[in-house]
This record gives C-alpha cells, sequence and structure tokens, in this order.
C-alpha cells in the first residue's frame, strides 16, 4: 500500500510538470489567460488525476472452465513435485523501506503545516493588536451595501501591506502609514481590498498554501501557487480600473507609495494584500504596464472553451491510462490467512479426494478468521451457488494479466462480485461450508485458467 501510494506520488509530480510546462507556451501566446486564476485552480486539480480511480475497460473477466467441472478431477498431469518451502528462494521484502519512505513525507507534511500553523497565528495575533476603526468612516455607502455582516476594520503601527484575513469573519487591516496618502488613493487602496473579499481570495490562497505545505515534494504546485497569486492581483486590479478607468495614475501611484513603505519581511505571507513579499520587480512592472496598456480579456465563451479543452484533456489521460491498473504482473502475493499452519499441500493425494492430487493449499485457520485478498484484484464470485457445491462459499478474484486466486469453504463475506480489493483487504471469515472434513480455508492459485503450486508464490 505504501509503495503505491508513494508511486501514485510520483506520478502526480510528474505529470503536473508535463501539465505546467506545456501550458506556458499557451500563457505566452494568449496573454489573457494570465488574468485568470481559474486556470491554475484547474491545473492543480489535474495535477492529482493520478490519485483518481482508473476505468477498468476492455477487461476480459473469465471463471475457469476447470473450476466449472463437476467432479474434482484435475484437467493437468502435475509437471513437477511441489517445492519445499525451505527450498524456495524468498524475495527480499522491501515493504519496510516503503513504509519508512512514506512515514518520512508524512513527518514533513505535518511539520510544513504546523509551520502554516504558527504563521496564521501570527497573523491573528498582529490583528488582535490592531485598532479597531470606524467601518463608515473610510467606506462608501455602495461599499458599505457590499460587505458581510461580519466585517471589521482594523488599522496596526506595522509596516505592512493593507490586506484582508479570516474564513467567515473577515477582517481588513490597514497600516497606519495610509493616512499620509490623499483621500483617492486611500478609497482605491480600500477598493482593491474588498475586491479581494468579494472573490474570496482569503480563502482561497489559505487553502492553496495548505495544499502546497502537504505536498512539499510536488515543486510545480509552488509554480502554481505563485501564479495564482500574480494571476489574482492582475484581476483585482482590473477589476477596480474597470469601475474608474479614470484614476489608473493614481492607481500606479498608490502601488509605488505601498510598495516603497511596506517592509517585505513582515507583510503576511497569508492573506492576499496590495503587496506581495514573494513578488519580484518583474511582477509589478506589468502590473504597472496594465494600468495604461489594458490586457485583452478572455469572453465568457473561450473561459468555457478553455475549461472543456483542459477536462477533455483529463478524461482521455484517465480512459488512456486505465489499462494501468493492472500494468504489470503481480510480484508479491500476501498470505490470505497469516502463519498459519498448512494442512495439505498442493498435489498431495488423499483418500477423502479419492486419492486425486490436492489442486491448491488447505490453511488449517479457525472458524471465524479473517481470510484477506492475496493481491490487487476484481471480484468475479462471491457466493456459493456459481461453482460446485463442494468449495461451498466461494470467492474468486481475477489479478489481471492470467491470474486469479480461489477462496473455498467460507463462513462469510466482506465483498460482492463486481467489487475491486486491494492487497490484504478482508474478503470473508474461514468457516466450513461445502465439502470439508473440518473448518479450513482452501486456497488456490490460476494461471490462464490452469491451477498452480500456490508455495512458490508465497511466503510460508
Amino acid at each position: 500500500m505504501a509503495e503505491q501510494l508513494l508511486l501514485s506520488l510520483l506520478l502526480c509530480s510528474l505529470w503536473s510538470g508535463l501539465l505546467w510546462f506545456s501550458t506556458q507556451p499557451l500563457l505566452k501566446k494568449f496573454s489573457a489567460l494570465q488574468h485568470w486564476p481559474t486556470l491554475y485552480w484547474c491545473l492543480l486539480v489535474l495535477s492529482f488525476l493520478p490519485l483518481l480511480p482508473m476505468p477498468q475497460l476492455y477487461q476480459h473477466w473469465s471463471i475457469p472452465s476447470v473450476l466449472l467441472q463437476d467432479t474434482v478431477i484435475s484437467v493437468q498431469a502435475l509437471a513437477a513435485q511441489p517445492q519445499h518451502p525451505g527450498l524456495v528462494e524468498p524475495t527480499a521484502n522491501t515493504a519496510f523501506y516503503w513504509h519508512i519512505s512514506l512515514g518520512l513525507v508524512c513527518i514533513v507534511s505535518l511539520l510544513l503545516l504546523w509551520r502554516l500553523v504558527k504563521q496564521w497565528q501570527q497573523v491573528q495575533q498582529l490583528i488582535a493588536q490592531a485598532e479597531q476603526v470606524d467601518t463608515a468612516s473610510l467606506l462608501s455607502q455602495a461599499q458599505l451595501k457590499l460587505l458581510p455582516h461580519s466585517f471589521e476594520i482594523r488599522q496596526t503601527q506595522a509596516a505592512v501591506s493593507p490586506f484582508i484575513a479570516g474564513w467567515s469573519q473577515m477582517v481588513l487591516v490597514l497600516p497606519a502609514y495610509i493616512s499620509s496618502m490623499s483621500q483617492q488613493q486611500r478609497l482605491l487602496l480600500i477598493e482593491h481590498e474588498l475586491v479581494h473579499l468579494q472573490r474570496r481570495d482569503p480563502q482561497q490562497l489559505l487553502l492553496l498554501r495548505v495544499l502546497v505545505n502537504l505536498c512539499w515534494f510536488n515543486p510545480i504546485l509552488r509554480l502554481i501557487e505563485q501564479a495564482f497569486i500574480r494571476s489574482m492581483e492582475l484581476a483585482v486590479d482590473k477589476a477596480v480600473l474597470a469601475k474608474q478607468p479614470q484614476q489608473a495614475l493614481i492607481y500606479g501611484q498608490t502601488l509605488l507609495s505601498s510598495l516603497k513603505q511596506s517592509q517585505a519581511q513582515q507583510v503576511p505571507t497569508l492573506m492576499p494584500g496590495f503587496i506581495q513579499a514573494n513578488a519580484n520587480s518583474g511582477f509589478y512592472q506589468q502590473r504597472l504596464q496594465q494600468l495604461f496598456q489594458p490586457a485583452p480579456q478572455l469572453s465568457y465563451w473561450q473561459r468555457w472553451r478553455a475549461t472543456a479543452v483542459l477536462c477533455s484533456t483529463a478524461l482521455l489521460l484517465n480512459v488512456g491510462c486505465a489499462q494501468l491498473s493492472f500494468s504489470s504482473p503481480p510480484e508479491e502475493w500476501l498470505l490470505p490467512v497469516g502463519k498459519v499452519p498448512i494442512t495439505s499441500f498442493y498435489g498431495v493425494k488423499h483418500p477423502f479426494r479419492k486419492n486425486r492430487p490436492h489442486q491448491g493449499l488447505d490453511f488449517g485457520a479457525k472458524r471465524g478468521a479473517t481470510v484477506k485478498a492475496a493481491q490487487k484484484g476484481k471480484v468475479l464470485i462471491a457466493d456459493d451457488k456459481s461453482l460446485h457445491d463442494r468449495y461451498g462459499k466461494t470467492v474468486l478474484i481475477d489479478h489481471g494479466h492470467g491470474y486469479q486466486t480461489l477462496y473455498a469453504h467460507l463462513d462469510d463475506f466482506y465483498i460482492k462480485a463486481g467489487q475491486t480489493v486491494e492487497p490484504g483487504q478482508p474478503i470473508g471469515k474461514v468457516g466450513a461450508t461445502g465439502r470439508v472434513t473440518g473448518p479450513h480455508l482452501h486456497f488456490e492459485l490460476l494461471v490462464d485458467g490452469k491451477q498452480q503450486d500456490p508455495t512458490p508464490y508465497l511466503k510460508l
């Protein structure tokens, strides 16, 4: 399980890198896409596409004819004597290292999340130390009508950029140096932050930061985060000037003044603000250029078409990778009932079976013991009617590439036909149904419809 998860996360990182670098030429050719923050959320969602369950298309499921016979006569002669477990070369146990690697990934993620919590606490502490300001004295009547009920404005002595903070109860924090600006500059600056509020940018940015810290091993997500912040600010600038285009020059002066007076090391990076601490000079040049040379806008149809293209790409990739569910034959098989005595090996003849060779392994587990899937696969049978009644309650699982496992004489089921099971997932209980002399698990391994000795595949 740890191996599969780590490989899936690695595949996510590679796929997100492919997505990111393939969209760069499009962003350069169609500059309007850089002013559409939703695009980066689409890229973010598509980055985790490899974690989604793939549809199992064009799989050929069949029940081996040897299991449908009404007798226990073997359809094949034994090619060799069953190997003794001591003579089978054990495979290297790499599960421990996979679990250690997954544990380290989780520990680093938790540490980064803890650092994020500390940053959030610092922002809340900054807000608590700020003085509350009368909202009506700073906002116009039109702005007051658009505000939520739980909203307040505070002023801080710290040299930070104005920013919006909170999740449900929102707070606008203004620096003391705002009093040195003209009234027009103050109104434009406040309008900028109110647009952030209307677009729910604080919540979006906080969710993005949590995701980036959880997936720290994927550097592309941090690039997407930075691009989203740039796109967000450009979109907000455009929205502010769309209402009052004649204020473009004053807006640019406000930006330069705030940039000059803000101290980057004190800017709370968790929240959207007029000035971004991690932005370079090129970004601010782009913002100033947009004030006087507006970038082309995306029409409603163009946005839907871009979204449709991204979703179609995701669907095609999902279908195209559907066969990767069983991309390689199983290598490591799990014991279906753990370390219990083997009461009858493969090929052993016994008067109870009229001296016919045994076609599987009998595990001497107690009644009610949990039976687990030996490998990932799809359940073909989970009943006591599909096969001969000598098997009793039976589960048949197809693992792809011609591999199937059978679990017979069960007392109860935990799964049903058509379900996909993971390695080690409980599928039933040991019982004594069918033709038996006592409670046990009869386990068979079939390859291309023929029973094989399971001993070399299991770590007995």
